[in-house]
């Protein structure tokens, strides 16, 4: 029954593939061993008139444990591969939450909100944002790319910075005598070799702390502040998703140049990036860029999806393949 209903909520314009039932599920498979007196998972379900209106699904923490993992409410998915957080729904219902609200505070005694990675433009942190006075509201950067109409529209969308770095791309390659091999639904990716090349680029970011100060502030934050924090079971889409995909750039010879690691949400024609690996050898011809860049001129002219969503955080690609800004929030507020 839960399934029926979250699968005809999920359809709602403000959830994304990250509120699908099959991402929950790898999420609850993960967790359903964990015993903890200090916290639990629920999956709280409000009914109007009979009808499922939301689901909630919820990460309580009963007693504030280890400093830093704080009581209240928590959107279950936090501090994970859940690039965007809400509770599911189809039609927005403002009395659905206020009603759930109330339930909380009378099963647990808890006023204390922190929801987490909802997208600014939803109709819940709109409502939140209205309704309730908040204690903290903090943004973090998004992006994403409305696909164009067809490839000349795309074209005139790139600034002219883009584009040469594009052409200079291409040329690299030819002169060096490379000839790439695109594939936007690779179902014959090596695992090993997309975590090998994902771990050295992750290894190499982290060495980027050159100065003193700089490594630090990491270490600081890191390996002390964090030290506190409750660490979920660790997992990563391309091992656990398996309707997730791989778009693909790869050598003549078949040797991996890059790989992006996407989930596709056909209700709402978008695809979400989740995860990507490119290989040090190939760095000189950005490997990933030209492979999205591809892939978008394809999406021009199929028009399978409407928009590409590159997810969290502000990385140089994603502007350069001409990708704009949106937010996520995190709300902590108090019910009364």
């Amino acid at each position: 029954m839960l399934e029926q209903d979250w699968k005809l909520l999920q359809r709602g314009k403000d959830m994304t593939y990250f509120q699908q039932y099959e991402w929950y599920k790898i999420l609850v498979d993960l967790n359903k061993e964990i015993r903890n007196k200090n916290f639990e998972y629920l999956f709280a379900r409000v009914q109007k008139n009979g009808k499922t209106v939301l689901i909630a699904p919820l990460w309580i923490i009963k007693k504030t444990f280890a400093k830093f993992n704080k009581k209240g409410v928590y959107i279950f998915g936090r501090a994970q591969w859940s690039d965007y957080l809400n509770f599911i729904y189809n039609q927005f219902d403002p009395t659905s939450i206020d009603f759930l609200f109330t339930q909380i505070k009378l099963k647990y005694g808890i006023y204390n909100y922190i929801l987490e990675d909802i997208q600014q433009e939803s109709e819940l942190a709109q409502y939140i944002i209205t309704k309730f006075h908040l204690e903290n509201l903090e943004q973090s950067i998004c992006v994403n790319l409305n696909i164009p109409n067809n490839e000349e529209e795309y074209k005139k969308l790139l600034s002219k910075n883009s584009k040469q770095n594009i052409r200079t791309a291409f040329n690299r390659a030819e002169t060096d005598g490379i000839s790439f091999v695109f594939n936007f639904d690779d179902k014959s990716v090596n695992l090993d070799e997309f975590k090998k090349y994902r771990n050295i680029r992750l290894l190499e970011k982290n060495q980027s702390y050159q100065n003193i100060i700089s490594r630090l502030k990491y270490f600081i934050s890191s390996k002390i502040l964090h030290r506190g924090y409750y660490k979920y079971p660790e997992y990563a889409p391309f091992t656990h998703d398996t309707n997730s995909k791989f778009i693909t750039i790869k050598s003549k010879e078949g040797e991996l140049c890059a790989a992006f690691n996407y989930g596709m949400d056909k209700v709402h024609s978008q695809i979400v990036l989740m995860a990507v690996s490119t290989n040090p050898k190939y760095y000189k011809y950005s490997p990933g860029i030209l492979a999205l860049y591809k892939y978008i001129i394809n999406e021009t002219n199929y028009k399978n999806i409407k928009l590409i969503d590159f997810t969290r955080g502000n990385e140089r690609y994603k502007y350069v393949l001409g990708g704009k800004e949106h937010y996520n929030v995190k709300l902590i507020f108090n019910i009364n």
